[in-house]
């Protein structure tokens, strides 16, 4: 079904800074999804639109099943209330996360309902990971064979082609021109679609923060997500920015800019960058001194150095405020370079949060960005933004052609 020509007609469109045009349209439909169930009246105010907009808008996809309307007692208003939510027992959306580690897939609805999920270590060859996640995903959908898959979104870390089909370059997985849409697909007609992890756990943040949000929608904020890299999401009038022109996909790299000149090698074949530094992966090497472990010295993961810390490990907090100062670093230049001041952290540095934060702020209130008013920095999720930005990538792009 589409009715792009609908909210092109009766709702303001906007050109986004990617080139595409976008409309409250795209913007009512994501806030039913991230608020539902939730009243005309709300929408209308938190759009700073008509009521009577809303209502016709919605009407068609109310006529159609896709969207709900129900009669509820709201507890907040004191009385019975009619809501839209979208509907739930048609389609179904799969994800797919490739992480450097591990990977997971999944199931989800309109309504944000997890069906299935599962996950599995990311083996080495690229062919057998794409082999791996579609089997996976294909026994998933066969289990729920009375809906129908709409979409497949997948995550990597790297960064995707214009047409978001493809991995460009990996370098953490070692992955480059890769065809994930054609080895994933499932069914002839099922639009699979490719993003940066970052940029989709940008959008499954996104709709969390809007759903607890009391009014408003995100329409400004970077996502740094950090694993065994650092990946960045730019979120601008409320649409993943991917880059222009040439450009898509590139967009958000900063992982690999370099905050020390002439200092460790990455993977990308750069020395200094950021993700060397301020990562979860990091940790281990500034907990060690950079040196090699010791015989019988086991190198600590991320959360076993938190653990340390937790029990009064003076080199694992010393470590975490390492991390932590290096990440003020880094986040001081991605947003003296975009202009955005509200910043959000993703993965697994999420677990050593109050032992990172002190010295994040630190490093930043040393920059220029510290003499300024109006910045932040907040916690988000350790892990759910992985299978969960896959999703969200697979449902923005269904709204997207309503």
């Amino acid at each position: 079904m589409n009715n792009g020509s609908l909210y092109q007609t009766n709702l303001l469109g906007t050109v986004n800074s990617t080139g595409s045009t976008r409309s409250k349209g795209d913007q009512l439909l994501r806030l039913i999804r991230a608020a539902q169930p939730i009243t005309r009246t709300d929408i209308a105010e938190r759009l700073s639109i008509d009521k009577s907009t809303v209502t016709e808008n919605v009407k068609p996809l109310v006529a159609s099943g896709v969207i709900v309307e129900e009669t509820i007692v709201s507890e907040a208003l004191g009385r019975k209330a009619r809501v839209l939510s979208f509907a739930d027992d048609k389609l179904i959306f799969g994800g797919v996360n490739f992480g450097v580690r591990r990977s997971q897939v999944g199931l989800t609805t309109l309504r944000g309902e997890m069906l299935e999920e599962d996950d599995f270590e990311t083996p080495t060859s690229v062919g057998f990971a794409m082999h791996l996640a579609r089997n996976k995903l294909s026994e998933m959908v066969g289990r729920h064979a009375e809906r129908e898959l709409a979409v497949i979104g997948v995550s990597v870390p790297g960064m995707t082609d214009m047409d978001r089909q493809g991995v460009i370059y990996a370098p953490n997985l070692g992955w480059r021109d890769v065809d994930v849409a054609g080895q994933i697909r499932i069914g002839t007609n099922v639009r699979v679609v490719v993003d940066n992890d970052a940029s989709a756990a940008a959008m499954f943040e996104s709709r969390l923060k809007i759903k607890d949000s009391a009014d408003g929608l995100m329409t400004n904020f970077i996502l740094v997500r950090s694993g065994t890299g650092i990946g960045v999401g730019l979120v601008i009038g409320s649409e993943v920015y991917r880059g222009s022109g040439t450009g898509r996909g590139i967009a958000g790299e900063f992982g690999h800019m370099t905050i020390v000149a002439g200092g460790k090698p990455c993977v990308c074949g750069n020395r200094g960058c950021w993700e060397k530094y301020a990562s979860a992966a990091s940790a281990a090497s500034l907990y060690l001194g950079d040196r090699p472990p010791a015989r019988g010295e086991s190198v600590p993961r991320f959360v076993e150095i938190v653990s340390k810390a937790d029990v009064g490990d003076g080199r694992s907090r010393k470590t975490l405020e390492k991390i932590g100062d290096y990440l003020g670093i880094g986040i001081a230049n991605v947003i003296m370079g975009t202009g955005i001041p509200r910043v959000i952290i993703s993965g697994r540095l999420v677990y050593g949060w109050k032992y990172i934060e002190e010295p994040l702020v630190a490093a930043i209130s040393r920059s220029i960005v510290g003499k300024l008013d109006g910045w932040s920095v907040e916690a988000g999720e350790p892990v759910g933004s992985a299978i969960g930005g896959a999703l969200e990538v697979a449902v923005e792009e269904y709204l997207s052609s309503l």
